[in-house]
């Protein structure tokens, strides 16, 4: 009883916390005709506040102050709870309430607009995102504890896991807001929640098994140091997959290096009376991280692969239908529909995700000599392809003379942007465009964002 109500406590306080923090109303809006959903602003616009949220938004390293401030009393309240939650689903509820209030406090005082941005879908994009990472950080002790349970409802729980990933992976695209399931016109889920931190999670869990386990198996500091070294290795090997940066990597390797050598510590103090089932745990939780690495890298080359047959193949209808109206009518439809029945029987969807949706549809746009075919990646990209300008009077033989650019000192340098050596991606992509007689671009890369 005492449990659960420390955990309504908590809870209130975070329904507080999303009214205090948040963005509230703008001066042309009245306070008392907000939605009962909207929050005050009171971190905002109270006097005795006003001047934390300044430093706040003037940056760091200022903004440390106000913002640990604003979270030292939800990490008081986790860091006391915990020793009274007895239960994984208790402590994970625990973190994910901690979590969430200083999402608040982190958007309330330094990012506002964000929160204006989102209106609604803010309070439920920041909620699915800490419960994603909660529930990745506690991912082995519930499985764990489900399988001691029933191994049918480990089998369930695993499913619903791998089922959520990719369905969250392959439909939620983050650039059109209208789409079903897409909360996020940021890609909060699937770029940050699942190839960031979520990816990282699993490394380290994998990193962390793999030490428990030789902890378990080799006895004494041999097994330390080995279980030490093996996370350190994991982490090299799997990070590669999540960080293109060696920044990246070398930071998840100092960080199993650092939690393994502290589970060396915890081990050796509390000793270990039974060896082989501290090697049980740490096989079933690098059986875990490395499953959860599986399913997020996994999904997304799934998701990548239906974006790349959207831009090569779908699409590739539609722009041979353009060009075939162009040459017929000496310019190019007002609109696509205008391409019916002649060139073609219907227009073509682009298949954005499993689950066909009424908006997985190309957008077009005329420009006159040009014009943009869009359409709304799962990748958050938003892929468009146009075709070159025709200029009146232009020698189609002569070079195209590009621009300098003035630097600070008055020299003139050529724009190293326009000189990028193309990826393998860009040649392919072309040759394909060539062989329909188009010399048009795509905005679509095959892959995420590379961030990091």
């Amino acid at each position: 009883m005492l449990r659960r109500a420390y955990l309504g406590g908590v809870a209130a306080l975070a329904a507080f916390y999303y009214f205090f923090f948040g963005a509230g109303p703008t001066p042309s809006e009245y306070v008392d005709d907000l939605e009962w959903w909207r929050p005050w602003g009171t971190a905002l616009h109270w006097p005795p506040l006003m001047g934390l949220a300044e430093m706040a938004r003037a940056g760091f390293p200022r903004a440390w102050l106000p913002l640990l401030l604003g979270c030292a009393p939800p990490l008081l309240l986790g860091a006391l709870g915990w020793r009274l939650m007895k239960g994984v689903l208790e402590r994970a509820w625990l973190v994910f309430l901690v979590f969430l209030m200083c999402v608040f406090v982190y958007y309330g005082l330094r990012a506002e607009q964000v929160w204006r941005f989102l209106e609604w879908r803010f309070a439920a994009v920041s909620a699915s995102f800490c419960a994603i990472i909660t529930a990745f950080l506690f991912a082995p002790r519930l499985f764990e504890g489900a399988l001691h349970a029933s191994r049918a409802l480990a089998a369930l729980l695993a499913a619903i896991a791998v089922a959520g990933i990719f369905l969250l992976s392959t439909e939620v695209t983050g650039t059109n807001s209208a789409m079903q399931f897409n909360i996020s016109v940021w890609p909060v889920i699937t770029l940050f929640g699942f190839l960031l931190f979520g990816a990282s999670i699993a490394v380290l869990h994998a990193s962390l098994g793999a030490a428990a386990w030789l902890r378990g198996r080799v006895p004494r500091w041999p097994g330390a140091l080995l279980g030490v070294a093996a996370a350190a290795i994991v982490a090299a090997i799997a990070g590669r997959f999540v960080f293109d940066a060696p920044g990246g990597r070398f930071v998840l390797v100092v960080l199993a290096l650092l939690l393994a050598a502290a589970g060396a510590a915890v081990a050796a103090f509390r000793g270990r009376r039974e060896p082989e089932n501290a090697s049980y745990h740490g096989a079933v939780r690098f059986g875990v991280g490395a499953a959860l690495l599986l399913v997020i890298l996994g999904s997304a080359q799934i998701a990548g692969a239906l974006q790349r047959r959207a831009r090569d193949v779908t699409a590739l209808k539609v722009l041979d239908a353009l060009e075939a109206y162009k040459k017929d009518n000496a310019t190019y439809p007002d609109k696509l529909d205008a391409l019916v029945p002649k060139y073609l029987d219907e227009i073509p969807r682009p298949q954005i995700g499993i689950i066909r949706d009424e908006d997985d549809r190309f957008t077009y746009s005329n420009y006159g000599d040009s014009y943009a075919l869009e359409f709304a990646s799962v990748l958050w990209v938003q892929c468009q392809y146009s075709p070159p300008y025709e200029f009146a009077g232009a020698d189609p033989n002569e070079p195209e003379e590009l621009p300098d650019v003035p630097t600070k000192e008055g020299r003139e340098t050529p724009d190293v942007a326009a000189n990028k050596e193309p990826s393998a991606d860009d040649l392919q992509l072309k040759a394909t465009l060539a062989q329909h007689g188009l010399s048009g671009s795509w905005s679509c890369p095959k892959e995420p964002p590379k961030l990091w």
